[in-house]
């Protein structure tokens, strides 16, 4: 639980000039916040503009699935001359995404697995006065629904929909950046009578990012902000005694965070990046329960916070040949968790580094480009053939990119 709140909420808040992709700023020490990179578009969907004619596909683990398919592709398509608009177009192939407690934990009880429902992601780019402007918009939903009246009545339905909306701009010169993400969701959950199990009671997301790039000769240095907050709530009508008629209990999460940091980009020489992020994480989670049924009516509040005070995160790119470079990073977060049950007066707390490293390779050929986040035991047994071992994987993940000019 603990790492849950860190990774799944700091890529909700917070996720360089050449072409590239997610795997290359993740084997860079996960440092996509303070590099110049088309995976930047994903936090600042302004940066598409700067970014148009790529094919983008991404295969292997991707947004925390583990996955062995071509889990994601995209292109960016350029429209106009005089003053042009870039659109990106991106589809997913990975699990349906769930409604959750924003520990991983689902918040509601469906009766059968959601059906796959990642639809489509656009990025929209263009050039306005001294800004480039972009939007970003996820769009998510499934549903099933029964119209049965033999052998008996059936009215059952069930369906989720989750609409992300996310606003950025960058100046012209490209020396900072800024982004408001805000997004809904809800569901329908009714039985075989039609009846409401259970509803929403809340559910949206809410973030804004910045970053600045202050450039000297060799370093060039990149304060950035964050803030998060986040609701869900449920209604529940039959957790306790099955009556959908009469409400069972009413479960609200919040989360609130933000990110201080600064971090630096250092070229030595042409051929070399070194990346540097230093900062503090605050985040805070919140469940309130308030049971009705059954009697007598109870309350109880659990909260976890969890301050990330540095974290550190470092990344190398360098040349090894011109058709070859290699990528090399680390993590490490200094984590202090205090888990409280205010209505039993309990109080847990931790505190632990925690620390994670990243290999990978660059590969470039004419327009096309291919990074890897490389699994070290190919190096340290070999490849099956050779250790017989089985179960090496070459990669854990390829990003290619494809220059359509």
């Amino acid at each position: 639980m603990k790492r849950l709140i860190i990774i799944g909420v700091v890529l909700l808040l917070f996720a360089a000039g050449v072409s590239a992709t997610d795997t290359r700023v993740m084997t860079m020490g996960d440092n996509n916040l303070i590099m110049l990179d088309d995976a930047n578009i994903w936090l600042f969907p302004s940066r598409i503009f700067e970014y148009p004619n790529l094919a983008v596909g991404e295969f292997g683990n991707l947004y925390g699935y583990n996955t062995d398919d071509f889990a994601q592709f995209g292109i960016h398509w350029k429209f106009g001359t005089d003053n042009p608009i870039v659109l990106g177009t991106y589809f997913t192939k990975l699990p349906a995404a769930v409604p959750d407690d924003f520990l991983g934990a689902a918040l509601v009880p469906f009766d059968f697995g959601l059906l796959d429902n990642r639809r489509l992601t656009l990025i929209y780019g263009n050039a306005l006065g001294n800004f480039n402007l972009g939007t970003k918009f996820d769009f998510y939903h499934s549903s099933w629904e029964d119209n049965e009246t033999l052998p008996a009545v059936d009215q059952s339905k069930e369906a989720f929909n989750y609409y992300d909306f996310n606003f950025g701009a960058t100046s012209q010169s490209g020396d900072w950046d800024v982004s408001l993400d805000i997004a809904f969701g809800s569901w329908t959950d009714e039985d075989a009578a039609g009846q409401t199990e259970t509803e929403p009671d809340g559910f949206m997301d809410f973030s804004v990012t910045g970053r600045w790039f202050m450039p000297s000769p060799d370093y060039t240095f990149v304060p950035h902000l964050g803030f998060v907050y986040g609701k869900r709530g449920i209604k529940d009508n039959v957790v306790n005694d099955g009556d959908p008629a009469s409400l069972d209990l009413t479960d609200k999460y919040t989360l609130t965070g933000f990110d201080v940091g600064i971090g630096v980009n250092y070229t030595p020489s042409a051929s070399v990046l070194a990346v540097l992020d230093f900062g503090f994480t605050y985040l805070k989670w919140k469940d309130e329960l308030d049971v009705q049924i059954p009697a007598p009516p109870a309350t109880s509040e659990l909260t976890l916070t969890n301050t990330v005070l540095p974290y550190f995160k470092i990344g190398l790119d360098a040349d090894v040949f011109k058709w070859m470079d290699i990528r090399m990073g680390a993590t490490s977060y200094w984590n202090r968790e205090k888990f409280e049950d205010k209505g039993l007066n309990n109080e847990n707390s931790f505190n632990w580094a925690e620390n994670e490293t990243y290999l990978g390779f660059g590969f470039h050929w004419k327009r096309l480009h291919v990074d890897t986040y490389t699994d070290p035991e190919l190096f340290l047994q070999g490849f099956d053939f050779i250790s017989g071992n089985g179960d090496v994987d070459m990669n854990f993940r390829i990003s290619a990119v494809y220059e359509m000019m």
